[in-house]
C-alpha cells in the first residue's frame, strides 16, 4: 500500500478498535476517549477532575496498531504507557493486526526500549522518547528504568486480530445488543451498524480536524444507537444523505464513462450533461442500498417498483403529442411513490425511477425515457 493509503488504513483500523472498546465496554460511569494520551483511554466519569488518582479498575488504555510493530514502535507505545500519570496501576492493552516477530519479555528487547529512551535526550522534545527521558531519567538509574519497562512489558495484555475479524467481532456485538427490534430483514441490521460507525467516525474526524480529543459518554452513545434505530427498521429507511451522496458521486461518475450502461444512455438523452447523468445515478445507488436491505423478506419492494412503473405509464397518458425524453422524465420524476419505507424525496424517488430503466429490470417494469437504438 502507498503511505497514504497505508495511513487511512491505520486510521481506519484505530476507529472501528475504538467502536468496538466503547460498544463492549458502555457503562453509564465510563466515557471514552479517542486519541487521548494513548490511542483510546477508558476513564471513570466520577474521576475526570482528579484523573491522575484513579485506580487501576477505573484507567485502561489501550493502543491500536495496524500494520507491523517494530521495536522501535513498541518503545513508542510503552513510553505512550509511561507518560500517563497513572501508569504503575493502570491496564494496558497493546491491539495489533499482525503477530510480534520478537519477544517483549526478552532482555535483549528490554535493552533496546531503553537505550531507545535513553537516546531521546537529544531528540525533539515533542517526541515521545524525549519526554519518556525528561520523566524518568533524571531521578531514575539504568536497573530501575529497566524495571519499569519490564513490568509494563509483563502487565500489558497482547491481542492479535486482523481487520475483517475486528469488524466482524463488532458487527456481531452491535447487532447481537442493539438490533433485537430487526425480525424481518437481516441487512437492515448490517445498514444500522454502518450508519451507528459513520456518525461516530464523522465526530471522531471533526474532533480531530479542530486538533481536539474526541470523547464519547455512555448517553452519547445511547443517542446514535436510537437515532440508528430510528432511521432503518423493519418498517423504515430514512437516513442522512448529505455524507452517503459524496461517497456515492465517485461511483457514479466512474458509471457514467460506461455508455454501455442503458441507465446511462437513457440519462444522456433527457440531457447531454455529465453533471445531470452523475447525480442521477448517485440518486440510483442510493435507491439501490435501500432496495438491497429490503428485496429479500417482503413484497414492499415489488409494491414500490410497481407503484413507480405504473406512474410512469399514467405520464405517457398525459402527453398529447409525442414527447420528448427530458419531458417523460421531468412528469414521471415528480410523481410521488406512495411507501411506509421511505419518505417521499426526491433523492429516492428518482433513484427507484432510473434504477427502472436498467437492462436487467423486467421487461414489464423497464422504463425509457426515449429511444438510445443500442
Amino acid at each position: 500500500m502507498s503511505g497514504g493509503i497505508t495511513s487511512q488504513y491505520g486510521f481506519l483500523f484505530q476507529r472501528y478498535a475504538f467502536i468496538e472498546n466503547v460498544i463492549n465496554n458502555a457503562a453509564m460511569n465510563l466515557f471514552f476517549t479517542y486519541e487521548g494520551v494513548d490511542d483510546i483511554d477508558v476513564s471513570d466519569i466520577n474521576a475526570v477532575d482528579m484523573l491522575a488518582m484513579a485506580s487501576a479498575s477505573n484507567n485502561r488504555y489501550i493502543q491500536v496498531k495496524s500494520g507491523t510493530v517494530s521495536k522501535n514502535c513498541w518503545s513508542k507505545v510503552i513510553g505512550n504507557w509511561i507518560l500517563t500519570d497513572d501508569y504503575q496501576n493502570a491496564v494496558f492493552i497493546l491491539l495489533c493486526e499482525n503477530e510480534l516477530d520478537f519477544n517483549v519479555h526478552d532482555a535483549d528487547i528490554i535493552d533496546f526500549v531503553y537505550y531507545y529512551f535513553e537516546e531521546g535526550a537529544s531528540k525533539s522534545k515533542n517526541s515521545i522518547a524525549r519526554k519518556v527521558n525528561d520523566k524518568i531519567f533524571a531521578d531514575n538509574g539504568e536497573n530501575t528504568i529497566k524495571e519499569i519497562i519490564k513490568e509494563l512489558s509483563q502487565r500489558c495484555t497482547i491481542i492479535t486480530r486482523s481487520f475483517d475479524e475486528l469488524k466482524e467481532e463488532l458487527l456481531k456485538t452491535f447487532t447481537d445488543t442493539y438490533c433485537t427490534d430487526v425480525k424481518i430483514y437481516e441487512k437492515a441490521k448490517e445498514r444500522r451498524f454502518e450508519r451507528f460507525v459513520e456518525y461516530v467516525v464523522a465526530e471522531i474526524d471533526a474532533a480531530i480536524e479542530k486538533k481536539k480529543k474526541y470523547t464519547i459518554t455512555f448517553q452519547k452513545i445511547m443517542d446514535i444507537v436510537n437515532r440508528v434505530r430510528a432511521e432503518i427498521s423493519d418498517n423504515k429507511y430514512t437516513i442522512e444523505t448529505v455524507e452517503l451522496k459524496k461517497r456515492k458521486k465517485k461511483e457514479a461518475e466512474m458509471l457514467m464513462e460506461d455508455r454501455g450502461i442503458r441507465e446511462v444512455r437513457q440519462l444522456l438523452l433527457v440531457q447531454n450533461d455529465p453533471a445531470f447523468v452523475t447525480g442521477e445515478l448517485v440518486k440510483e445507488l442510493l435507491y439501490k442500498d435501500f432496495r438491497d436491505v429490503y428485496a429479500d423478506g417482503g413484497i414492499e419492494i415489488s409494491n414500490i417498483e410497481d407503484m413507480a412503473y405504473a406512474n410512469y405509464e399514467d405520464a405517457l397518458l398525459e402527453f398529447n403529442e409525442t414527447p420528448s425524453p427530458k419531458e417523460v422524465f421531468v412528469k414521471t420524476t415528480r410523481k410521488p411513490i406512495e411507501t411506509s419505507l421511505l419518505d417521499n424525496s426526491p433523492i429516492y424517488r428518482n433513484g427507484c425511477y432510473v434504477y427502472l430503466t436498467g437492462d436487467d429490470i423486467d421487461p414489464d417494469l423497464q422504463i425509457s425515457w426515449g429511444e438510445d437504438y443500442e
